[in-house]
C-alpha cells in the first residue's frame, strides 16, 4: 500500500468512525452542532500521524484508534472556537457553527466537543494511559496559549518572526507534535524515538501553518474550503505578511494594512502586492527548510516507518488547496 493510499485508507475509517460515534440526541441545541461539526471532512492529517506512528511501532489500531478520534474531536472544537474569534463564514466548505446557529450554541457545543476528546482519550488501551493523558492535557493548554499569543499580534504592527514561530508552534504544530507524541507513546517507544518524532511533529506543524498562510493569499475561498478575508479584516499576522512589514517604514507598515483591510475582496491586487515584496518565494523557503529540519529528526526511526512519514511530509508540501 502506497502513502497516499494509506492516507486514504486511514481517512475513511475516520470519517466513517466520527460519523457513527454514539452522540445523543437530545438536548437538540448541544449535540445537532457537535454532529453537523464531526460530519465534515477535513485532511485529518493529525490522527492519520498518529495511527501511522503508533501501528508503526508496533501498536493495535483497535488500541490506539480512539486517541486518533479523541485528537481529531480535540481539533474539530478549536476550530468551532477558533471560528467565532475570527468570525469566519465557512470552514470545511460548509457555514460555521456560529453562523449557522449563534454564537452561544457554538460555544456550548465547542465545549462539548473537548469534553467528548478527552473520554475518547480514555478508551485507549495503553500502558502509557496516564502519560498520554497529561501529554493531551498539556497540548491543549499550549494550544489556547497559542490562540491567545494569535489574538494579542492582531493590534500589534510589530511582531517579529520569533514571536510568531512561537506562536504557530504551539497554535498549530503543538497539536501535530502531540499526534506523533501520543503515537509514541501508545506503542511504548522509547524517549530518544518520542521527542524526535515530538519536534518532527512540531516542524511540520509549523510547515502547514506557513503553507496556510501562503495559500490564504495565493489561493482562492473556494478551494480553500473557509473565509479568506477575515485574516486580512482583523490585522492576523501571518509570516508572509509579516516579511513584507520587515522591510517598511512604520509609516509604510500602517499604510500597507490598511491597503489590505481596503482590498481583501481583491485579491489578485494583494496578490501582486505580496509577490513584489518577494514574500512569497521567501514563504516557500521556509516552508522547505522546516521540512528538511523535521526530516533530520527521523533517523531514529526504522526504515519503513521513516519512509512513511516522509511520505506524509511530501503529502503535506504539495498541498494547493
Amino acid at each position: 500500500m502506497t502513502i497516499e493510499q494509506k492516507i486514504k485508507h486511514y481517512k475513511k475509517i475516520i470519517d466513517q468512525e466520527l460519523v457513527n460515534l454514539p452522540v445523543p440526541d437530545y438536548p437538540s441545541g448541544l449535540y445537532e452542532p457537535i454532529k453537523y461539526s464531526l460530519a465534515t471532512t477535513g485532511k485529518r492529517i493529525r490522527p492519520i500521524l498518529l495511527l501511522i506512528v503508533g501501528e508503526g511501532f508496533g501498536a493495535t489500531q483497535a488500541d490506539i484508534l480512539p486517541a486518533a478520534l479523541a485528537l481529531e474531536v480535540l481539533h474539530t472544537y478549536t476550530l468551532v472556537h477558533d471560528d467565532i474569534m475570527d468570525n469566519d463564514d465557512t470552514r470545511r466548505g460548509i457555514a460555521t457553527v456560529h453562523k449557522k446557529w449563534n454564537v452561544n450554541t457554538a460555544i456550548l457545543s465547542g465545549d462539548g466537543l473537548n469534553t467528548l476528546a478527552f473520554r475518547l482519550l480514555m478508551d485507549t488501551k495503553s500502558k502509557n494511559i496516564r502519560e498520554i493523558g497529561i501529554e493531551f492535557t498539556n497540548g491543549m493548554l499550549e494550544i489556547c496559549e497559542g490562540q491567545a499569543l494569535d489574538l494579542s499580534f492582531e493590534t500589534t504592527i510589530n511582531v517579529s518572526t520569533e514571536q510568531y514561530m512561537e506562536m504557530i508552534s504551539k497554535k498549530t504544530g503543538r497539536l501535530i507534535g502531540m499526534a506523533c507524541k501520543i503515537g509514541a507513546l501508545t506503542a511504548g517507544c522509547s524517549n530518544k524515538i518520542i521527542e524526535n518524532l515530538f519536534i518532527f511533529g512540531i516542524k511540520i506543524g509549523q510547515a502547514f501553518q506557513i503553507q496556510d498562510d501562503l495559500l490564504e493569499i495565493t489561493s482562492s475561498e473556494e478551494k480553500m474550503g473557509k473565509s479568506l478575508s477575515s485574516d486580512f479584516a482583523s490585522g492576523k499576522k501571518t509570516y508572509p505578511l509579516l516579511y513584507t512589514l520587515s522591510n517598511m517604514s512604520e509609516d509604510k507598515k500602517i499604510k500597507f494594512l490598511s491597503f489590505l483591510k481596503k482590498n481583501m475582496y481583491n485579491r489578485k491586487e494583494v496578490q501582486k502586492k505580496f509577490r513584489e515584496s518577494g514574500s512569497i518565494d521567501k514563504t516557500k523557503d521556509l516552508i522547505k527548510k522546516l521540512l528538511n529540519e523535521a526530516h533530520e529528526h527521523l533517523d531514529v526511526c526504522p526504515g519503513a516507518i521513516k519512509k512513511e512519514l516522509l511520505g506524509i511530509m511530501k503529502f503535506i508540501q504539495k498541498r494547493q488547496f
